[in-house]
């Protein structure tokens, strides 16, 4: 197999000798599309599969790479003749995971055109901006109820229903043709998310194809030198996001290894996610955070429940914590790794069995020069700053789309912000303190909430908490946590003080929180990363 990165090539027994080892090769031409279909095809693997499917109504299917690429080529000739699709148009993709969405996001590289990426679980308004703010020509979706509200905006493919209102996907399985896929640069647009943003409108971030190439090395380390032999690979993560689109079903297609697409409505079910894994005999799985909780307190043994093959779990997008990377090392796999990067920067920090350290997010992924700097751009040690990654970075971004003094706020110097902070110790090892923005300043210490966070959830009364700085006419700054209790336990004045206690013990005696509220439930975003900031607001306005 042709492959412009694989590190299961170099030999290896430290991180230094990794490290030194790599090197990027980064082709001037390259495709996503491309290195995923059309070169699977030509080497002979087009009878691998390449996705399992199924839903929770029971339908199921199994598809090679050969199927994918006839379906692309079909979708390729409707989206050519009916809308004329072409290099550098955008493409939004509003969908459940499933079937056509592959095929989509790899069409849409293939034709040089630019994929759109929608969280399913935004609302419209949410959707009708990306759509107007990008200029996309099309929208493929599995949501009917969309249509009336923005057909008059867009062209509109619907999948899995019929509408006499747009195109049904499934004229595309009518359609035969053949396509082979247009010759891209590396540095071309190919990606655009939009980042959900605590303040402001959200920005749309573009990546350049050599983005997918940028996230093989930390892929294949936190999956423990993937792929193996009988790899299969899932995440219950919303495919709307690089979290599942960069960090599993693009570097795991790039290989010729299978994925899961599990279509499911309705809220986060551990139970059905754990018995798909078990029925498909998953192997690497990217478990964000939230949902490893949710696992934790829905199935508390799963490894008695149920018959796991998983070699490597990776989790990121928010802090981990100690204790329920322990719980999943020894309920879920034996390799649980935490990562680390942003939608603009991704996956440039990462464990591995050879140098783990929990509580960490890892060392620098190879290939990726990474710091935590001062004021003056300059890098220090064992010192709180801002985490940042040294531009010409192949997975750095583009840019925000029509946004370039946004993308230049960005940058100090040569580094690109990622926008927390934290430590880089002297082994080299970094230590993720929070968001810039979520920073508190108390007694003059500046403390990262996630680290008062971590705390907090070893305490067995606690499923979930989140962390503020509070306004406080005395002190200036005082602590606040809101915490949600699991099942079996009830607030109380000697539960606030046992939780205020563990704090001072574990931490430090000005990082405990003053102030705590019992709530049902905690401010997310559409990709389960905590929303502080509402919490913040909604105590300045008390506060009037």
């Amino acid at each position: 197999m042709n492959l412009e990165i694989d590190l299961r090539k170099i030999k290896f027994s430290t991180y230094e000798e990794l490290m030194k080892s790599f090197a990027w090769e980064i082709p001037r031409k390259f495709n996503i599309g491309e290195a995923i279909l059309d070169r699977k095809i030509r080497e002979g693997l087009g009878d691998n599969i390449a996705l399992y499917y199924e839903d929770e109504e029971g339908n199921k299917g199994v598809y090679t790479f050969r199927e994918i690429k006839r379906l692309s080529d079909a979708f390729i000739k409707l989206f050519k003749e009916r809308f004329g699709i072409g290099r550098g148009d955008i493409v939004g993709v509003y969908l459940q995971p499933r079937l056509e969405t592959i095929i989509t996001i790899l069409s849409v590289y293939r034709l040089g055109a630019i994929t759109l990426s929608i969280s399913p679980l935004m609302g419209i308004e949410a959707v009708e901006y990306r759509l107007r703010h990008s200029g996309a020509k099309v929208l493929v979706t599995d949501r009917k109820s969309v249509i009336g509200k923005i057909k008059d905006v867009i062209n509109i493919v619907l999948v899995g229903e019929d509408s006499k209102d747009v195109v049904g996907f499934d004229e595309i399985r009518k359609e035969s043709a053949e396509f082979n896929a247009v010759e891209t640069d590396s540095e071309e647009p190919a990606q655009l998310f939009y980042t959900s943003g605590s303040t402001g409108a959200p920005k749309g971030v573009l990546h350049a194809h050599r983005f997918l190439l940028g996230h093989i090395p930390a892929y294949q380390l936190y999956f423990e030198m993937a792929p193996k032999d009988n790899d299969v690979f899932y995440t219950p993560a919303d495919w709307g996001w690089i979290g599942a689109l960069g960090d599993v079903i693009l570097p795991s297609l790039y290989f010729g290894k299978p994925i899961i697409a599990y279509r499911r409505e309705g809220k986060f079910s551990p139970r059905d996610h754990l018995a798909i894994m078990q029925k498909y005999g998953v192997t690497c799985a990217f478990i964000p955070p939230t949902a490893l909780r949710m696992i934790r307190r829905d199935v508390e043994k799963p490894s008695k429940e149920y018959d796991l093959k998983l070699r490597a779990v990776s989790s990121a997008g928010e802090a981990v914590g100690e204790e329920l990377i322990n719980w999943a090392i020894k309920e879920l796999s034996p390799n649980v790794n935490e990562f680390y990067g942003c939608t603009e920067a991704n996956l440039v920090a990462v464990n591995n069995s050879v140098w783990r350290k929990i509580g960490s997010v890892g060392k620098p992924t190879p290939g990726h020069e990474v710091g935590v700097i001062d004021e003056n751009g300059n890098p220090v040690i064992n010192q709180i700053g801002d985490i940042a990654v040294k531009n010409g970075d192949p997975v750095l971004f583009l840019g925000y789309f029509k946004n370039p003094e946004a993308t230049t706020k960005k940058f100090r110097g040569d580094w690109f912000l990622i926008g927390d902070v934290g430590i880089m110790d002297e082994k080299g090892y970094l230590w993720f303190k929070g968001r810039a923005d979520d920073v508190i300043k108390v007694s003059g210490y500046r403390l990262g909430p996630e680290e008062i966070e971590r705390v907090i959830l070893q305490h067995p009364a606690v499923q979930d908490v989140a962390v503020i700085g509070k306004q406080d006419p005395l002190r200036g700054n005082v602590i606040k946590a809101f915490i949600v209790l699991k099942e079996d336990f009830s607030a109380s004045d000697n539960l606030t003080k046992e939780i205020q206690q563990l704090v001072k013990d574990k931490l430090a005696t000005y990082a405990y929180p003053r102030e705590i509220e019992y709530v049902k439930e905690l401010p997310r975003t559409e990709t389960g990363k905590l929303k502080r900031f509402e919490l913040r607001k909604r105590e300045n306005e008390k506060i009037g």
